[in-house]
């Protein structure tokens, strides 16, 4: 191959690695010799083909930058309902924004108050807010993480710490990220089906049990990922007995406890813990700051532990994003925004159920979710890995059910964001309506 031939495949392969992106200024002629050892014709041959092919243009006094269509088309999504997190334009951020720049203020004066644990000011709002729902937490007992699923991997560390071969009984369909977390940990997972009707059949569990198989229970109790529905007060107490019974932790996610459409914060089960079972994790990236990664756990009995644990992995989380929550929180200054998050997030999820319940072919289902972001399909007639599979080559995104329940029953479910749901995107839901037929 000719060197300028070399070159325009390593253009190519950087603009396809995502190394440049659309709009970047690419290296100069100049560069381009002094990098390569090629001289200044090859270099302007290879800007000169790469123009021919659509990858590149020239633009006075930036040289030549990506194009805009580079690769020859665009990779924008029709409907990206497979993404995984709540659609930014959702959030008002100006007054996170405004209290981070308030909050700075008190940097100099953090820096030099070591708070291993988190910051003290933090702390201290997460157990007003406790209060305010009616629950009680002290404030020397939460241990602020690096987002929430930190928290979710101290707890799973803690509960099989020095376990040969650990196993943890999970209630499904749930939240990928606990499942991948397990995984990537070594740990078993003993699957608990919640069924349509809210119910759980504990037996297998019972006898995983009594044989000292499971070394811990993991749930969503309020709103789960994916259905947006929160357990039934017989199934919380129905598996928390059995954890009391047989002397096992319970590890409980509350990313989405705050959002519930009707306004309502359910108490999580930890409220109910009286020997320090409970390992709660939450998490600010749902409700009020995305992208802040700021996480808590309020680990029970597990305490020492986990903070051993912790200072291993990563010494003490970020103090900046923990001034700005600490800030924000202090006097309920996050509570209009997250009552405008809920009413949107409320609308979207009504209006993308309503519109998908008359298509649905026989046997699916669809349960109206109380909180969230999610539309959960179950019982699909279709297979649909492949109808996933098949979507994307339309610039439809969905999200396969395998991702919160990796089984039989997992195939035949879907998960759709609703949050990112316009009334333009009403042909892809034409298309998935013919789909989920095609058996």
């Amino acid at each position: 191959m000719s060197k300028y031939g070399e070159l325009v495949q390593r253009i190519i392969s950087s603009i396809r690695h995502g190394d440049y992106q659309r709009g970047d200024t690419l290296p100069s002629l100049r560069q381009l010799v002094q990098q390569y050892g090629v001289g200044l014709n090859t270099a302007r041959r290879t800007y000169y083909e790469l123009e021919k092919l659509g990858y590149v243009v020239a633009q006075p006094r930036r040289g030549y930058v990506v194009a805009a269509d580079a690769g020859g088309g665009s990779d924008s999504l029709a409907a990206p309902l497979g993404a995984p997190f709540i659609h930014p334009a959702l959030y008002d951020t100006r007054p996170l924004t405004h209290a981070f720049i308030g909050a700075m203020r008190h940097y100099a004066q953090a820096l030099a108050e070591p708070a291993l644990a988190g910051m003290p000011a933090l702390r201290r709002q997460i157990a007003q807010q406790a209060y305010a729902e009616g629950w009680e937490v002290h404030a020397d007992e939460v241990l602020i993480t690096c987002g929430g699923m930190e928290a979710l991997s101290l707890a799973v560390a803690a509960v099989t710490h020095g376990v040969a071969q650990p196993q943890v009984a999970v209630l499904q369909p749930a939240f990928p990220g606990l499942l991948g977390g397990l995984a990537e940990q070594g740990v078993a997972i003993l699957p608990l089906v919640l069924a349509a009707d809210g119910s759980v059949d504990t037996g297998v569990l019972e006898q995983a049990l009594s044989r000292q198989q499971v070394q811990a229970i993991a749930l969503m109790s309020a709103y789960c990922h994916p259905h947006g529905r929160s357990l039934l007060p017989a199934t919380r107490q129905r598996l928390l007995g059995l954890a009391q019974r047989y002397d096992v932790p319970v590890i409980e996610d509350d990313a989405y406890r705050l959002l519930g459409f009707d306004g309502t914060v359910p108490l999580p089960m930890k409220a109910d813990d009286r020997d320090g079972r409970i390992l709660l994790c939450g998490t600010f990236s749902k409700s009020m700051a995305p992208g802040y990664r700021v996480g808590w756990l309020l680990p029970g009995r597990y305490g020492e532990l986990v903070r051993r644990l912790k200072l291993a992995q990563t010494l003490a989380s970020p103090l900046p994003n923990q001034l700005a929550l600490a800030e924000l929180l202090s006097g309920g200054r996050y509570l209009p925004g997250l009552r405008r998050l809920r009413q949107q997030l409320a609308d979207k999820v009504g209006q993308l159920e309503a519109l998908l319940r008359p298509t649905l072919p026989d046997g699916a289902s669809l349960q109206p979710a109380e909180g969230g972001y999610f539309v959960w399909l179950r019982d699909v007639p279709a297979d649909c890995v492949q109808l996933v599979a098949t979507a994307q080559r339309h610039a439809i995104q969905l999200a396969p059910g395998t991702l919160c329940q990796p089984d039989a029953a997992g195939r035949h479910a879907l998960r759709l964001n609703a949050s990112y749901f316009t009334p333009g995107q009403q042909p892809a839901l034409d298309w998935l309506a013919r789909a989920m037929r095609r058996v």
